[in-house]
């Protein structure tokens, strides 16, 4: 059988198809799986193999999950799964630890993923798996950033668009830091006691820009662009206000910083006009004045 050409998209699919069938317990061999799925029994194969330790092969050649994972995932743990979109791709180590850790009570795991580009961080495998320890471990770390030696408390290892960051606490503010700017690390003995708010926080957030000020901002989209934010949220903490009789829309956002939505109202100007608050709408028409002198 001729496999089919493989990306990512297909390879999550695929993969998340394989872990639901074994959360419901099936039983199954590697041919079933191949004409299933219309690849060749060697993709499967190599499929079962990324499951690593939370797949069980049976003296009889067929596979089911391991005990320990029976009955855990849920349709919110296979949509997470999915968007890892080629586990080697995504995560800086080709093992099978940071898949079992991310199916292994994922509420408290380590990682969080938003987006779907990836950072490859195989250089740094090893810095990588002791900010994962000392998050499970709730360790504080000294490390250098920005040319500044800094103590934190780490919380999550976050993906936000393909990039890597470290959500931690430093003077009791919740910050994000770019892993690959991250050196010197040391993950000390001395533990610290994460905070729920904290952690809530960092859950909720769409994006890196970690605050517990927000300020609410109103924009009026054009009937043009509107069928794309209600698709889907495109700004930070998106609600629809009212749908206009034109076909526009009045959503909100909340922000923790301009520079959070100003990237996003240019992408689509002149479609989408900001109504309040008025000084990022002043900041946004001083910042198109200056360009076009």
């Amino acid at each position: 059988m001729k496999p089919l050409q493989s990306d990512h998209d297909t390879l999550a699919f695929r993969l998340a198809g394989i872990l639901l069938k074994l959360n419901l317990g099936e039983v199954f061999s590697c041919e079933t799986l191949a004409e299933e799925f219309k690849v060749s029994e060697r993709t499967i194969y190599r499929d079962l193999n990324r499951l690593g330790g939370i797949v069980d092969h049976l003296t009889d050649g067929r596979y089911q999950i391991a005990a320990e994972y029976r009955g855990k995932l849920n349709a919110k743990d296979l949509e997470t799964f999915a968007r890892l979109t080629g586990v080697n791709e995504l995560f800086p180590n080709a093992s099978h630890r940071f898949l079992i850790a991310l199916l292994d009570t994922l509420t408290q795991s380590s990682f969080l993923i938003k987006g779907h580009r990836y950072e490859k961080l195989k250089p740094n495998d090893a810095q990588f798996n002791q900010l994962d320890n000392a998050i499970r471990l709730q360790r504080i770390c000294i490390l250098t950033y920005s040319e500044k030696r800094r103590t934190l408390e780490p919380y999550r290892l976050v993906n936000n668009n393909g990039i890597w960051y470290l959500a931690a606490t430093e003077n009791q503010q919740l910050k994000a830091y770019t892993f690959s700017k991250i050196s010197q690390l040391i993950v000390t003995e001395e533990s610290f006691m994460p905070q729920t708010a904290v952690q809530t926080e960092i859950e909720t957030d769409d994006d890196i820009w970690f605050s517990r000020d927000k300020t609410e901002v109103l924009l009026s989209v054009s009937p043009q662009i509107a069928y794309y934010f209600l698709r889907r949220k495109l700004l930070p903490r998106q609600e629809t206000v009212k749908q206009l009789d034109n076909g526009g829309l009045i959503i909100s956002s909340q922000i923790s910083h301009a520079n959070q939505i100003l990237p996003l109202i240019r992408y689509w100007i002149p479609r989408i006009k900001t109504l309040e608050p008025a000084w990022l709408q002043e900041s946004l028409e001083s910042e198109l004045r200056d360009y076009l002198q």
